[in-house]
């Protein structure tokens, strides 16, 4: 698909197709009431007025049109205050990340991870591709890894959990927030995070999210390109991807989530704070798919950096993915 089709549409995706926008039904407007005039009664005639003057008449006129212009204009700036879009939905909201959130998810205990290992069938594993030249990005020595995705997909969203608890085992963030996707979309309005004014340091890797498309504006597939690709990204992006769409998740050139791994309706109807009260849980589904996709993209950070640090690069759950995928943690 490209990138701005749908993410109902790409290959693999599973469940109900997402609600298709549709404008509400209009109020039909009211006839107003005539009359004629009682019988017997004597219609007075009207005394005669003065006659408005021409210009005054087109300067009134212009007036008129000039307030116009200025509500409707009001109105786009504002956003109109109580507007919405198809089915009565609007767009959801970006605010702070709850720290609380952050904490649970950034510190999921090294016993879940061996615990829960490759996710089993809760997970679309990643692919990889063999001998490829090691990604570095933004003129940095450290091996690179590239998110790209799209505020809208819940798809992305699903897999920016993973890509959250996988990356903080190596590095920090800082200006993450929250939201959800589409509500539009399949899974409409799936818990998530918004990379767009994230940033990352890490002694080990260099990742790089970037959050390619907006979220849909007043329906289904109303996203438009929030940050333009550099060269780089769009020659990684069409010779890695092409024509998955997203997710796109290029580490080290060497794994690939080209697919989405983990389907967003196992995080249907909940809300941040649940699902990640959850990951303390290795027998939920939703652990077992957002920690399994984690150990599969931290057994491919640990192949690109020298295996460091060694606490997550020998856990157990990281072994595993990297058994499955073939490569060298």
């Amino acid at each position: 698909m490209s990138p701005t089709q749908s993410s109902s549409s790409r290959g693999g995706a599973r469940g109900a197709a997402a609600r298709s926008g549709g404008a509400g039904p209009g109020r039909p407007s009211g006839n107003g009431r005539g009359g004629r005039p009682a019988q017997g009664r004597t219609i007075q005639a009207r005394p005669p007025g003065r006659r408005v003057q021409s210009s005054t008449m087109a300067v009134i006129a212009v007036v008129l049109v000039v307030v116009v212009v200025l509500v409707v204009v009001l109105v786009k700036v504002t956003g109109g205050g109580s507007s919405s879009g198809a089915n009565g939905l609007k767009p959801p909201a970006v605010t702070t990340a709850s720290p609380a959130v952050l904490q649970e998810v950034e510190n999921v205990p090294n016993s879940v991870l061996s615990a829960v290992g490759t996710g089993g069938s809760n997970v679309n594993p990643p692919v990889v591709q063999k001998h490829q030249p090691v990604l570095h990005l933004n003129g940095s020595s450290k091996p690179a890894a590239l998110y790209i995705g799209g505020v809208f997909c819940p798809y992305c969203a699903a897999t920016r959990w993973s890509l959250l608890l996988a990356f903080s085992k190596f590095g920090t963030f800082s200006g993450v927030q929250e939201t959800t996707s589409s509500p539009w979309d399949y899974a409409p309005d799936t818990p998530t995070f918004d990379f767009l004014h994230a940033t990352y340091s890490s002694p080990y890797v260099n990742f790089v999210p970037v959050e390619y498309l907006s979220q849909d504006k007043d329906g289904l597939d109303t996203h438009t390109v929030l940050t333009p690709l550099t060269s780089t990204e769009q020659r990684l992006y069409s010779t890695y991807d092409n024509p998955e769409g997203v997710p796109f998740v290029d580490i080290g050139n060497l794994v690939f989530i080209k697919s989405a791994p983990i389907d967003p309706q196992l995080l249907d109807g909940k809300t941040q704070a649940q699902v990640a009260a959850l990951l303390s849980n290795p027998s939920s589904p939703v652990t077992q798919a957002i920690v399994g996709t984690a150990n599969y993209i931290m057994a491919g950070v640990c192949a690109i950096d020298g295996g460091q640090p060694g606490s997550v690069c020998t856990n157990s759950g990281v072994q595993a993915a990297a058994k499955a995928l073939g490569i060298n943690a």
